[in-house]
C-alpha cells in the first residue's frame, strides 16, 4: 500500500492558451480557491510559482501573496526554484540559465526567508549541462518528466529511425482527443487502458541521475499518467473512472512514496480534461481522504537522504512535451525565426561581455522573449505578439550601443 504521496503544483500567469484579461477570473476560479482549501490542511504540498506570476500578485493580489507567505511559514507549502519566467532553459546561453535560475532563487529567499531545496524546471526541459548549473545553485533535487527518464535510459538517438520507441501517454491521450464517431470511445478505452498500466509501474520516484561521470543529482520523477488520473478522478465528470476506483488504486500501489499531481495549478479551478474543471476544495478533500488511510502527503524534500537511489542513471537532454523533445518549441517557421533573431541578440550581448549596465536594460524584455509559452503547446497570437516585440525593444536598446 502506498504510505506517502507528493502533490507539485505549477502557477505560470504567462500560460500560452489565455489572455490577460482572463488573469483575474483565473485567480478566482484557481489560485485563490487552492490557497484557501490549503489554509487548514495537515501536510506538505509544494508551489512552483514563476518569477511573473510573482510580479502579478504583488501588484493586483498582494493580500493572496501574503496567504501564500503564511502557508509556507506554517509549514504547509514548500516554495520550489524555477527559471524566473519560465524559459527552456537548455535553449539559453549559460550566462542566461544563471541569471534566470539566480533571479527567481533570490526571490524566494527573499520573500519566504528560506532558500529552495528543489526546482520545476519549466516545462520539465533539462540537459546534463543545465542540471550541472541547477547543482551549483544549490538545489537538492529536481522533477523530471517520468517517460522522459524512461526513455534516456535506452535511447541513444531518438531522431534514428531504427529506434522506434512506444508511444507516451499524452500521443495516446491526443489519439484520443482527435478520434471520430465510435473510434473515440475505442481510443479513450485504450488512453484508460495505458494510464492504468502506467500508473501500476511509474511508482518509484526516487531516482539519482548523472550530472558528470563523478556527479551526481536526485531526480524525483514526474507520471503524467497519475497526473491525468488524479485529475479526471476528482473531476468527477468521467463515469468509468471515479474518485472511488483512484483511491483503490492508490491504496493498491506497493510504494512508499508515489508522486501523485505533478503539473499545472490551473487544471484546478479554471482548465479541464473533461466537461468541467475539477475544484481546488475536492483535489485538497481527497488528499485529506488518504490521510483517514494513514497516507500522508509531502515533499520530496522530506525524504531521508538514505532512501534515494544509490545507483545513478543518465538522464538525456528533453522535456515533457509530448515526444519528449523540444520540437514543439523549436521547429515551426515562427519559432525558428525567433531563434535566431534572438541568438543575434546573445551573440552582441557575449561581445558586449554582458555589461552589468546594459544587462538592467533589457533584462524585463528578455525575460519576456525567453518565456516558453509563446513558442509551445498553443499560444494565443497576443502572447506570441508580446515576445516578439520584446526582442524588438531589445535589439533597439543594443543598436544604440
Amino acid at each position: 500500500m502506498t504510505e506517502n504521496v507528493t502533490v507539485l503544483l505549477h502557477w505560470n500567469t504567462d500560460y500560452a492558451e489565455f489572455p490577460r484579461k482572463e488573469f483575474p477570473r483565473v485567480t478566482e476560479t484557481s489560485y485563490e480557491p487552492m490557497v484557501t482549501a490549503l489554509e487548514g490542511f495537515e501536510g506538505k504540498v509544494c508551489f512552483n510559482i514563476t518569477g511573473h506570476t510573482f510580479e502579478y500578485f504583488e501588484k493586483n493580489y498582494p493580500e493572496l501573496l501574503e496567504r501564500i507567505k503564511a502557508l509556507v511559514k506554517n509549514g504547509t507549502v514548500e516554495m520550489l526554484a524555477t527559471g524566473y519566467s519560465h524559459p527552456i532553459l537548455p535553449l539559453l546561453p549559460r550566462k542566461r540559465v544563471e541569471i534566470q535560475l539566480k533571479d527567481h532563487i533570490d526571490y524566494i529567499k527573499k520573500t519566504f526567508k528560506e532558500p529552495p531545496k528543489g526546482i520545476w524546471p519549466p516545462e520539465l526541459s533539462v540537459s546534463p549541462s543545465v542540471l550541472s548549473q541547477i547543482k551549483k545553485q544549490g538545489i537538492d533535487w529536481i522533477a523530471v518528466d517520468y517517460e522522459h527518464f524512461l526513455l534516456s535510459q535506452h535511447f541513444g538517438n531518438d531522431i534514428n529511425p531504427f529506434e522506434i520507441r512506444d508511444e507516451s501517454i499524452t500521443e495516446i491521450l491526443v489519439d484520443a482527443f482527435w478520434a471520430k464517431g465510435l473510434g473515440k470511445l475505442k481510443a479513450y478505452l485504450r488512453a484508460l487502458k495505458a494510464m492504468t498500466k502506467a500508473n501500476s509501474e511509474q511508482i518509484s520516484p526516487l531516482r539519482r541521475v548523472k550530472i558528470t561521470t563523478e556527479n551526481t543529482t536526485k531526480a524525483f520523477l514526474c507520471p503524467v499518467s497519475w497526473t491525468n488520473s488524479t485529475q479526471i478522478a476528482v473531476g468527477g465528470e468521467i463515469s468509468f473512472y471515479s474518485v472511488k476506483k483512484h483511491l483503490k488504486s492508490i491504496l493498491k500501489a506497493k510504494t512508499k512514496y508515489l508522486s501523485l499531481y505533478t503539473s499545472d495549478v490551473e487544471f484546478f479551478g479554471y482548465r479541464s480534461l473533461g466537461p468541467s474543471p475539477a475544484q481546488p476544495k475536492d483535489f485538497v478533500a481527497f488528499l485529506k481522504e488518504l490521510k483517514k488511510h494513514e497516507i500522508n502527503t509531502i515533499s520530496p524534500s522530506d525524504i531521508p537522504e538514505d532512501e534515494w537511489s544509490k545507483e545513478s542513471e543518465y538522464l538525456s537532454t528533453g522535456s515533457w512535451a509530448p515526444d519528449k523533445s523540444f520540437r514543439i518549441w523549436t521547429d515551426s517557421e515562427d519559432n525558428s525565426e525567433f531563434t535566431r533573431r534572438s541568438n543575434e541578440i546573445y551573440a552582441k550581448l557575449e561581445a558586449l561581455k554582458w555589461k552589468k549596465e546594459l544587462l538592467a536594460k533589457v533584462e524585463p524584455f528578455l525575460r519576456i522573449m525567453e518565456n516558453s509559452d509563446p513558442r509551445g503547446w498553443a499560444p494565443i497570437p497576443e502572447r506570441k505578439d508580446e515576445a516578439y516585440t520584446a526582442l524588438e525593444k531589445v535589439f533597439e536598446i543594443l543598436e544604440k550601443e
